[in-house]
């Protein structure tokens, strides 16, 4: 009689806090973003790190944004623009170059960290990229392997142009922040001519003369669309976003415009 008396009690409880506090009793949880940590080991046997972050609608086929950071700077570096690309209903591969970030070891536990790599090195970069853009589009095939671009930044950006001509399937669309004709020996404009009608946004800032003057050098070797944007403040690649806060709804859009 007692435990009856108890759960008369309970659920007396149950319906004044019901219509005291509706939603906080009944509102159903907020969707989260999901996102999935990745280790891929290269051919040379590095370990790459770096996630993929879905957007909150669910579909059968996301289309993919890759994003390649600075020189010196890791995949968190990136501010705001990730999320709104994921609020356009696109996954975004967010990856750690080597020597960068989470991607400082080989598979013996051995750290590598970029300020002590030589060219060499550096020319690696492209060879990882694909490696890992072909693993991502293998492994999960809820990853469109048609629907994909690539965002990168100095360093980032001239990989992302050697990636794509390596890339059988073109992306269909490149955003490059501060590329360059020559970086750390990513040599890009025979790769430029390669990419055929690719359409490329090209970025740089007024107050770095020489990303400037880049971005008019490559756009000689171009064969598709090739825009410009210039904005007054910032330097060299991703510490232009934090500088023009406008800068990532621009590129999102842009991407919106080459994948819809």
């Amino acid at each position: 009689m007692r435990d009856r008396a108890n759960m008369k009690k309970f659920f007396i409880f149950i319906i004044i806090m019901s219509m005291l506090f509706p939603a906080a009793c009944f509102a159903a949880p907020k969707k989260q973003q999901s996102t999935l940590t990745l280790t891929y080991e290269t051919k040379d046997s590095f370990i790459i790190k770096s996630k993929i972050i879905y957007p909150k609608a669910k579909k059968e086929k996301y289309p993919l944004v890759i994003m390649l950071h600075s020189l010196g700077y890791s995949s968190s570096y990136w501010t705001n623009l990730p999320k709104l690309l994921n609020d356009k209903g696109y996954a975004v591969l967010l990856i750690d170059l080597r020597g960068h970030g989470k991607s400082l070891y080989d598979s013996n536990f051995r750290i590598h960290y970029w300020t002590k790599y030589t060219n060499s090195q550096f020319s690696k970069y492209p060879k990882d990229i694909v490696e890992m853009i072909n693993y991502v589009l293998y492994a999960y095939k809820n990853i469109s392997a048609q629907d994909y671009a690539i965002i990168g930044a100095d360093i980032g950006a001239n990989t992302a142009i050697l990636a794509a001509e390596q890339l059988k399937v073109k992306p269909k669309g490149l955003v490059l922040i501060s590329a360059s004709i020559k970086f750390k020996g990513l040599y890009t404009p025979i790769a430029m001519t390669n990419l055929g009608t690719t359409p490329i946004l090209a970025i740089a800032s007024q107050r770095d003369n020489y990303s400037y003057k880049q971005l008019q050098e490559l756009k000689k070797f171009a064969q598709g669309k090739y825009d410009e944007k210039i904005y007054p403040l910032g330097g060299a690649g991703m510490l232009m976003l934090k500088a023009n806060p406008a800068m990532s709804g621009y590129i999102a859009n842009w991407i919106g415009e080459v994948l819809k």
